[in-house]
């Protein structure tokens, strides 16, 4: 209860009237544990007529924003005034601006799930167009302001080293120079920056390497290699598991076909030694027409023996004569 107001009859006495000890907002700042200071609201001084005039002239010149100076303001007041004269028509097209378009709950509610349940990025969002009508640096700024995405990147980027003006300037007399060959990541990690950064200098510097010098360098003849061996190595890998896998089912099959009464004949497969059955599903059948009849014939290794001797060029010397 405010001092000066009598409980019983809830009127007003005259201890009641207000001074700057017994005013509400005294009380309420009087039984927090700090007071609340008060908010002044610094305001800077009004655009004169000469100064709108001259914001109008260099805009319609079609200057950019760090290009237009009036004296006494700052960038910002000076781009918020611009925003106002074009919103009451006073630029005559000279000026369209950004429409800003503020960001709403379920947006920042997906946002926030594609990047901490599903750790997308910024640039992965808006190439998959998961925020229509986002761009990456729209997503990415967001990101920013809420604490989102991976730390570990964060961090990272927080720590990558930026080039001062000198440093820029020596780094492109490097292109140009004993660098141009160099493959970006080479440069990258002998200057200690990102692959990203040496490829987006050598853009500006306008330095495209040919084809043939792209091919001709170290670091791709290693990685064309490593690439072949891994290809390789995957692809010997998925035929042995498809042999294991026809291995497995030829083995129902066989229990399958032991069990009936018009078996057909075994066959004995001279490269691994396993017993199946005279059957195309074991067997390569060749079938040849002659004038006195029709000679089947199976060849003397199973289709999975045959199809690996005919994918590893070591082995495919030993494949004897396949018909008998």
């Amino acid at each position: 209860m405010a001092p000066g107001i009598c409980w019983r009859s809830r009127k007003p006495t005259r201890s009641s009237r207000r001074t700057a000890k017994n005013t509400y907002w005294a009380v309420f700042q009087s039984a927090l544990p700090c007071p609340i200071l008060k908010v002044v609201m610094i305001r800077g001084d009004r655009w004169t007529k000469a100064q709108i005039g001259s914001l109008i002239d260099q805009i319609q010149q079609h200057r950019p924003l760090p290009g237009i100076d009036v004296p006494g303001k700052s960038r910002a007041a000076i781009n918020n005034q611009r925003k106002r004269l074009q919103l009451a028509g006073l630029l005559n097209g000279s000026f369209t601006g950004r429409a800003v378009k503020p960001w709403t709950c379920p947006e920042l509610k997906k946002l926030t799930d594609l990047t901490g349940e599903y750790g997308f990025s910024a640039s992965l969002i808006a190439q998959l167009e998961l925020l229509p009508g986002r761009t990456k640096d729209s997503v990415s700024k967001m990101m920013g302001r809420h604490g989102l995405g991976n730390p570990v990147v964060k961090a990272r980027a927080r720590q990558a080293r930026r080039l001062d003006a000198i440093e820029r300037e020596e780094f492109r007399q490097f292109l140009l120079g004993e660098g141009r060959l160099l493959p970006s990541i080479e440069a990258a990690r002998l200057w200690g920056v990102a692959q990203k950064t040496v490829t987006a200098h050598r853009r500006r510097v306008g330095i495209r390497l040919s084809w043939e010098e792209a091919r001709t360098s170290q670091r791709f003849k290693r990685q064309q290699r490593r690439r072949a061996e891994e290809f390789v190595a995957s692809t010997r890998a998925r035929w042995n598991l498809w042999r294991e896998q026809r291995r497995r089912t030829w083995e129902n099959l066989k229990r399958q076909l032991s069990e009936r009464p018009d078996c057909p004949p075994e066959r004995v497969c001279q490269c691994c030694g396993e017993q199946w059955y005279a059957m195309r599903e074991f067997y390569h059948v060749r079938v040849r027409r002659r004038t006195d009849g029709v000679k089947i014939s199976y060849c003397r290794v199973c289709r999975i023996c045959r199809a690996a001797h005919r994918r590893d060029r070591s082995e495919a010397m030993h494949l004897v004569a396949a018909h008998a």
